[in-house]
């Protein structure tokens, strides 16, 4: 038996039309609400934005909403952009359909080059080595440029380069001392003159002789109260005053004692100088090796004959 409901007009309607009505309705609703919500959908589609993105050796297609900046789209695909790394686009730029945006890796590594500068070599001459004998007294040491550098590399290949400082370091010359003398001098005392053939080049005058040697104990002084060291001798201060500088080169040319300081005195009978070879303990066979020898003495400046205990 079917249960009746009551029409408008007092007619009775049966409740299985009733549920068969209220379910079209429904179905009628819902497919509407699928269609305008497809139509969305399909419209939201077609306002998302297609964009290239090329980093790290990957190029990928992203569907992006507009609105979006390049930087914002980059930090989203976890990109992370470096102190130096450059991207094809503005940062701050929008995206626009169809773009392609480029990650570029930036690094900039320095490095040094050197270029050496050869010393050059002078020579001088020196009263204390004998003539055909030299002596380096300075060593030579090269110069150098040094340039940094500074590439530039853009995913890994270097683009650029440009130099960023120069150092430059003189070098050095070498020194080498000819020596000028006709044998190497027994005093290595130094004096402000200049040999030529092993001679002096300039001189107040010249005695010629016989020249002596002498020791003396350790603490020994002279007569005019200079210090007694070698190129210290002994003379007699009426013909070479105290405090002249002499240089004494044997006639024959085989013993050089070399430059020294008129200091001493004493038995100076039937001789011109006597000089000094050093203390008794150490240099006796200095002493006997020379003895005496016939020798021209060059006078190269006066003494005032001072004495320093008068």
């Amino acid at each position: 038996m079917l249960c009746k409901i009551c029409s408008k007009n007092g007619g009775a309607v049966p409740v299985t039309v009733t549920v068969i009505l209220t379910l079209a309705i429904v179905i009628c609703t819902l497919a509407a609400f699928g269609a305008a919500r497809a139509s969305a959908d399909e419209e939201e589609y077609e306002n998302m934005l297609t964009v290239t993105v090329t980093a790290d050796g990957r190029t990928v297609s992203v569907q992006s909403e507009g609105g979006k900046t390049v930087g914002e789209l980059l930090a989203g695909m976890d990109i992370v952009l470096g102190e130096y790394d450059e991207i094809s686009a503005y940062p701050f730029e929008y995206i626009m359909d169809g773009m392609n945006i480029t990650v570029y890796r930036v690094e900039y590594r320095t490095r040094e080059r050197s270029t050496f500068i050869p010393y050059e070599t002078e020579y001088t001459e020196t009263p204390l080595l004998k003539i055909g004998d030299e002596e380096v007294t300075r060593e030579g040491i090269e110069g150098s440029v040094t340039v940094v550098i500074e590439d530039k590399y853009v995913n890994g290949a270097m683009t650029e380069s440009r130099e960023i400082s120069t150092t430059r370091t003189e070098p050095q010359s070498e020194v080498i001392a000819q020596g000028t003398a006709l044998q190497t001098p027994y005093s290595k005392r130094e004096g402000s003159y200049r040999l030529e053939n092993g001679i002096p080049t300039e001189y107040a005058y010249k005695l010629s002789g016989k020249v002596t040697s002498y020791t003396a104990p350790e603490g020994s002084g002279t007569y005019s109260g200079r210090p007694l060291v070698i190129g210290s001798v002994g003379v007699d201060p009426n013909v070479i005053p105290f405090g002249s500088e002499v240089y004494i080169v044997s006639q024959d040319g085989s013993k050089v004692y070399g430059y020294a300081i008129a200091s001493d005195t004493g038995d100076i009978t039937d001789i011109i100088a006597d000089a000094y070879m050093g203390v008794t303990s150490e240099h006796w066979d200095d002493a006997m090796a020379w003895c005496a020898q016939f020798c021209d003495v060059y006078v190269l400046t006066v003494g005032d004959n001072s004495v320093s205990w008068r």
